[in-house]
C-alpha cells in the first residue's frame, strides 16, 4: 500500500472536530448571552449635577429599565458632588442622617445587586432640595432567550 500523500491527510475529517467546533460556538455564543445582560446607566445620561429642573432625574430614571446586575455610574468631580443612598423617608425629606452606602470619589460605580427600589441623593448643601435626587427600580432580570438549536 502506498504511503498516504499530504494532501490525502489533510482532506480525512478528524472526529474530534465537529464536536470542539460547536462547543467554542456554544462558549461564545453563552459568553454574549451573559455580558450582554448588564448593563451600565449613567445618571443623568451625562454628569450628576443640580439639574435644570426639578424632575430631570426623575424623567430620566422613569425611561430606563434597571435589572438587578446593572450599574448606576455617577459622574462628578471629587469634592463636588457625593452619591449617598439613603431610605425613600429620608430621600423625600432631603436627609442623610442614616445612610445605606455613600459614594464621595467620582466618578462612583453603584452596583445594582438586587430588586427593588433604589433611592440616591447629594448630601452636599442644598443640592439635593435642588433636585439632584434619583430613585430606581431594579426589577430581575427576564430569563436569556433559549440558544439556537444545533445546525
Amino acid at each position: 500500500m502506498p504511503p498516504a500523500s499530504c494532501s490525502s491527510l489533510q482532506s480525512r475529517p478528524r472526529p474530534l472536530a465537529k464536536p470542539i467546533i460547536f462547543f467554542l460556538f456554544t462558549l461564545v455564543a453563552l459568553s454574549n448571552i451573559v455580558f450582554s445582560q448588564s448593563h451600565n446607566h449613567v445618571v443623568g445620561g451625562w454628569i450628576w449635577s443640580i439639574p435644570i429642573s426639578d424632575d430631570f432625574y426623575t424623567n430620566w430614571s422613569g425611561n430606563q429599565s434597571f435589572f438587578a446586575g446593572d450599574n448606576l455610574i455617577f459622574r462628578f468631580e471629587t469634592g463636588m458632588s457625593d452619591v449617598v443612598q439613603v431610605s425613600r423617608r429620608e430621600f423625600e425629606s432631603c436627609s442623610s442622617d442614616n445612610v445605606f452606602r455613600s459614594f464621595d470619589l467620582g466618578p462612583a460605580t453603584v452596583a445594582l445587586v438586587e430588586e427593588g427600589i433604589l433611592y440616591f441623593i447629594c448630601s452636599y448643601g442644598n443640592h439635593c432640595f435642588l433636585g439632584q435626587k434619583v430613585s430606581v427600580q431594579a426589577q430581575r432580570r427576564p430569563p436569556p432567550p433559549p440558544p439556537p438549536p444545533p445546525a
